[in-house]
């Protein structure tokens, strides 16, 4: 296997590979086990191709299920000088790693390992090492012969040593339990015995391991060699600065049981707390950063719970809280773990309401529903919530010892932790009545941790884009309301103002396509230039810094240059806040959303002018939030010491590889994958088109390798929302899981087709004349060209686009045949009905929050919602239709049945396939298969004018489920009367 990959990396030989794989195909189809997957016997298009000018073959199961690739982001590492990458690579579909290769950047030495997860360098860049089932490897680097330990069970490395980039040490366990302690710089061993448990704290400045004797537990310095031993211990827990340890204790023979505190500058053992009997046991403890101060939470014989507190210069550990103290509301009871805020002076914890007995109902008495419009909530959701878990976040402040309760069932906090003095809370609704909801709900407080009090900010805050500024001076938000500007509070003063009012002309966030809703925000905050006090944003296009004290005028960073080219520029990497200081240099990511281009630019803060071009190409590289497609790139990966980073690099026709570069400017090659090219392949085009009302859309066209533009084709429109930007993303091929194929079209192009996924754009309260406005204007245009069979066209969506599909369907005559899956045919059934998962209306997603954009008040807008109802016009139906809706799936069954009783009714012609294992797509291989051959004999039939398969003409009795697939072609009867496809196939 691993010279196979190697092979593979080499890229060499690809004719000799294509044959020998040509081979491996033609063994797989034609053996007797793998009959019933007979590709060239059932699938009519396998074997019948307009062109074959390149005489490759075509995408088989073989091809799918041994497909190799270098999984996207996954085992991706580099040496900290720069020299070495280790990647994995996978030889199966799903993309699952199988082996890891290490491999020079400045050289052509290469090594695989056998392994699926990723090991690390060693500080020093002269070694690496992973781990193989029970086998060890120690990879001396350019060398071709590892160390192997044999009879490994598992290692660790210290956390920061491995968030680094650099690691000094491992520890691993052997069978027979010795633990083995390795400086990896040095050589040097250490070997502990008779070990049952062993990690690193977080900075890697002590191994603990523990005995089975007398629960001994032994912390060894790494730096002095020096080991501190403790006995009876059931628990421990390091500081993160490594300075400090607490340990819980447990003598069966003395019945004793307590809590130690370890200062490890002098390994001296402080006991500060003991339980009064054995039934207290700590349920879990918790050290602040700097190590000088304890919580830990109580458990009595009656389950229950409290806090209790000690820090340095205490002799004991305090009680603070039970469930009765003061500052606890009756019927709340102290829950979970109890653990210190970011800044180290207030201790969270959890509240939940007392589990009261279910009253005893009288047996005589009328059990009755008494549902009232008034009601706040719907009968059938509120056992849901009756029963549901929920927990409230409160604090306490040691020094006054004041109890705030900061969350209720009302209240929720919205940052993602509690920073400094402050914690910032939001209203929530508390009732389904959604079309009362701007009569003031949604109300935004900043309350204080020292007292509790509160004030309340008069901006609608968006809840996802709320930061506190480093120094904790400084709250900064996004106004979720039709203003669209970012706020900064001061939290000293109570001050709040508009930062971005002074943007000339510029949309933060991004606006709902429904004009009558808010803005929905993303997370576009960048950073922080602490220097300066501003915090970096973005808009549609550009980097702004805004002036957190409102008194400069934002500076936009990038001058205006992404929103003047149409490129949206964002900063590389994995989207994390960080902190800049002017002069510094930051690399930004790039893509052009009118060529699709991908690539980086390079800025520096503080000095004005457009930012400078590093590369911008026909490739992709790294994802963006704000485009659309199925592919998600990798972010750079930069070495520790070294300013050399790796990137991968994909076109729609050159698979993803990995690069070397210094400077974003010249990429090296280090690998060469390119299975595609042992295949009938696609290509790709993006096309500019009218929709039907004028306004010009986009779309991309996949075509054959071995198009022949003097042939027509037929093409299949697949479609969801925006998905133009997908243009140079290299798709894997796949089975055909659900109708769509947008990000999988390989199959169908390799076997003749050509697929076209154009972008949707929306109007607002209105998706089915949206999706017709784009899809149909999609149609006319693919007409026009010469290489396509107009009469030959499908179409094909599921889930949400298969909702947008059923409109297409009853309105459109374009399509020879479609496929739909798990799609609304009923929205006003379905508004008016209750979901599954919480028994709730669904109304508000019918009229608000429906994917695209919701129709609107349904009594306001009748006719509009009886258009959108698509089984109601499957009279006007003139397509042949696929439909797909498994037994499993949470999309409501009732909408498939709906339609496919009308069409049955009406004596269109429909099929429906329905997996009994399966839910919203398919995942079980057997399951892949059978559909991947029903879909493309659908369409192969009605586009391509081949024999119906037996399943078409005879279809499946329930008797012979699961004994006849009748997959074979039947060139002899009729898929529905007056077929003209069968007529002419009964002819010839």
């Amino acid at each position: 296997m691993n010279r196979l990959i190697l092979f593979f990396l080499l890229g060499i030989n690809s004719n000799v590979l294509a044959q020998n794989n040509a081979i491996l195909v033609n063994k797989n189809v034609q053996g007797k086990a793998d009959e019933r997957w007979n590709l060239g016997r059932f699938v009519w298009s396998h074997t019948h191709q307009l062109s074959s000018q390149l005489g490759k073959p075509i995408l088989d199961f073989n091809a799918i299920d041994n497909w190799v690739s270098f999984p996207v982001g996954k085992n991706v590492t580099i040496s900290p000088d720069g020299q070495y990458i280790a990647y994995g690579v996978s030889t199966n579909r799903l993309g699952e790693v199988d082996s890891i290769v290490l491999q020079s950047t400045i050289s052509g030495w290469r090594q695989s390992l056998g392994g699926s997860v990723n090991g690390f360098f060693s500080a020093d860049s002269k070694l690496y090492f992973c781990q193989d089932k029970e086998e060890l490897c120690f990879m001396a680097l350019g060398n071709d012969r590892p160390r192997k330990v044999k009879d490994v069970l598992s290692y660790h490395v210290p956390l920061n040593g491995n968030l680094s980039g650099k690691n000094e040490w491992i520890a691993y366990q052997l069978k027979n339990k010795d633990v083995v302690l390795q400086n990896l710089l040095t050589g040097i061993e250490k070997r502990f015995s008779g070990v049952v448990d062993y990690g690193f704290d977080r900075t890697g400045k002590c191994l603990a391991y523990q005995l089975s004797n007398d629960k001994e537990l032994v912390v060894y310095c790494l730096s002095t060699g020096i080991a501190y031993r403790f006995s009876f211990v059931i628990g421990y827990r390091f500081s993160v600065s490594g300075s400090a340890l607490s340990l819980i204790i447990s003598n069966s023979s003395t019945n004793q049981s307590g809590l130690l505190y370890v200062d490890l500058s002098d390994g001296k053992a402080i006991p500060i707390w003991q339980a009064s009997s054995n039934n207290s046991t700590i349920s879990d403890l918790q050290l602040d950063d700097s190590g000088k101060q304890l919580v830990f939470v109580v458990q009595d014989s009656s389950k229950k719970n409290s806090i209790w507190y000690w820090r340095v210069g205490l002799e004991k550990a305090e009680m603070l809280l039970k469930d009765n103290s003061i500052g606890i509301e009756d019927g709340l009871l102290i829950q979970g773990m109890a653990s210190f805020t970011d800044n180290n002076q207030y201790i969270q914890f959890s509240l939940a309401p007392l589990t009261k007995e279910k009253k005893v109902t009288d047996p005589d008495a009328v059990q009755v529903d008494v549902w009232s419009y008034m009601d706040t909530i719907l009968q059938s959701t509120q056992p849901y919530l009756l029963d549901k878990a929920v927990k409230f976040t409160a604090v306490l402040n040691p020094e006054n010892m004041k109890v705030i309760q900061l969350e209720s069932e009302n209240e929720k906090i919205i940052t993602r932790g509690i920073s400094g003095d402050v914690a910032v809370v939001q209203t929530i609704s508390n009732n389904d009545r959604f079309w009362e909801r701007e009569s003031g709900n949604n109300k935004t407080f900043v309350v204080s941790l020292k007292d509790g009090s509160r004030k309340s900010l008069t901006e609608k805050v968006g809840a996802p884009s709320v930061q506190f500024s480093p120094n904790g001076e400084y709250l900064v938000f996004f106004n979720g309301d039709k203003i669209g500007n970012y706020f900064s509070y001061n939290l000293r003063s109570g001050k709040l103002v508009n930062i971005s009012g002074r943007v000339p002309s510029v949309q933060f966030g991004v606006r709902s396509e429904d004009t009558n809703r808010t803005y929905n925000t993303v997370d576009r905050m960048i950073g922080w230039l602490e220097d300066e006090g501003c915090v970096l944003v973005a808009d549609n296009y550009d980097i702004w810094q805004l002036d957190l004290y409102g008194n400069k005028p934002p500076v936009n960073c990038t001058n205006g240059y992404g929103r003047q080219h149409n490129i949206i520029i964002r900063v590389s990497g994995e989207g994390k806040m960080g902190i800049y200081k002017s002069k510094d240099t930051l690399l930004l990511k790039a893509f052009n959303r009118q060529s699709k281009f991908n690539g980086y630019y390079r800025m520096v803060l503080g000095v004005p002018g457009k930012p400078e071009k590093l590369y911008m190409g026909p490739c992709f590289m790294e994802n963006l939030n704000g485009i659309g497609g199925s592919g998600s790139g990798m972010y750079p990966v930069k070495a520790a010491d070294a300013n050399i980073w790796i990137v991968q690099r994909q076109t729609a026709t050159e698979a993803p590889n990995y690069y070397v570069t210094k400077d974003f400017k010249n990429y090296h090659p280090l690998t060469h994958l390119q299975p595609q090219k042992n295949y009938n392949w696609f290509t790709t085009e993006l096309h500019s088109y009218k929709h039907l009302d004028g306004i010009m859309g986009q779309g991309v066209l996949y075509k054959p390798e071995n198009f022949d533009s003097t042939k027509k084709y037929p093409v299949i429109i697949t479609f969801y929302a925006s998905l133009s930007d997908q243009l140079y993303q290299f798709l894997p091929p796949n089975y055909i899981s659900s109708p769509v194929i947008f990000a999988k079209p390989a199959w169908m192009v390799s076997h003749g087709y050509l697929v076209f996924v154009p972008d949707i754009r929306f109007i607002p309260g209105n998706w089915g004349l949206s999706t017709m406005n784009s899809i149909e204007g999609a149609a006319r245009y693919l007409k026009t060209l010469s290489y396509v069979d107009g009469e030959h066209m499908g179409a094909a969506g599921h889930s949400n686009s298969g909702r947008f599909g059923y409109y297409l369907f009853t309105h459109s005559n374009s399509f020879a045949a479609m496929s739909i899956g798990a799609g609304t045919t009923n929205i006003i059934n379905l508004s008016l009905s209750l979901a599954r998962d919480n028994l709730g209306s669904r109304l508000e997603w019918g009229e608000l929050d429906s994917y695209g954009t919701g129709l609107g008040n349904l009594w306001l807008n009748k006719i509009s919602w009886m258009d959108h109802t698509s089984v109601l016009s499957a009279d006007k139906v003139v397509s042949p239709l696929l439909q797909f809706h498994s037994k499993k799936d949470g999309a409501p069954v009732e909408q498939a049945v709906q339609m496919y009783i009308a069409l049955r009714r009406l004596e269109k012609p429909v099929w429906w396939l329905q997996y009994d294992e399966e839910g919203h797509t398919i995942g079980k291989v057997k399951d892949l298969r059978d559909f991947t051959i029903r879909y493309t004999q659908f369409f192969d039939h009605y586009l391509k004018n081949a024999p119906a398969p037996r399943w078409m003409t005879e279809g499946i009795p329930y008797k012979l489920k699961g004994i006849e697939s009748r997959f074979e072609l039947d060139s002899k009867s009729y898929c529905r009367k007056k077929c003209s496809v069968c007529k002419k196939n009964n002819m010839e």
